[in-house]
């Protein structure tokens, strides 16, 4: 069975919005990995618990492989260059590395940057220019939201467990 509702929890304070993440956690992966919240301003605890035990972001992997090809890459493009168009200065070797770290360096930092900028939009899914549907405006200005994906048999106890964790209003939402 598909999961095709939404329950909407919105809060007032912060700690019941993470107690009602806490909540949800117990209740097994099935459901908290369908958990989104919105906030109207970051906390960074409500991150830590939404996210402790995840797997950590694959971005840094990428800003890796973009530094190691920048690096590589700059030291066999100049090598390259040296060799097409050899000019011996004051009796120094074609090949002269020690002359190419600073286009290495620099060719590191550039696609390390672009690499990491690239994948950040790709594991965001940026741009996004549609609204989801749980989201409610008022998780911008003053309430904070928890919203689980979950199928309508298990909409009662999550509803509950919302309502026990200090929900102001909970809500059941069609996801279709």
């Amino acid at each position: 069975m598909s999961k095709d509702h939404f329950i909407i929890g919105t809060f007032s304070l912060p700690s019941a919005a993470n107690n009602a993440i806490t909540e949800i956690k117990k209740l097994g992966t099935d459901v908290s990995d369908e958990l989104e919240f919105y906030s109207p301003f970051p906390d960074h605890h409500l991150e830590d618990n939404k996210y402790d035990g995840k797997k950590r972001s694959p971005v840094r992997r990428f800003t890796l492989l973009g530094a190691t090809t920048g690096c590589l890459g700059a030291f066999l493009f100049t090598s390259w260059m040296s060799l097409d168009y050899p000019i011996r200065v004051s009796a120094k070797p074609i090949l002269s590395y020690p002359a190419f770290v600073v286009i290495a360096f620099e060719c590191t930092i550039l696609l390390g940057g672009i690499f990491t900028l690239l994948s950040m939009f790709h594991f965001c899914r940026l741009p996004n220019f549609s609204r989801p549907v749980s989201f409610k405006r008022e998780f911008t200005e003053d309430k904070f939201g928890v919203v689980v994906k979950v199928n309508k048999d298990k909409a009662s106890e999550l509803e509950k467990v919302l309502m026990n964790a200090g929900a102001e209003k909970v809500e059941l939402q069609y996801a279709g």
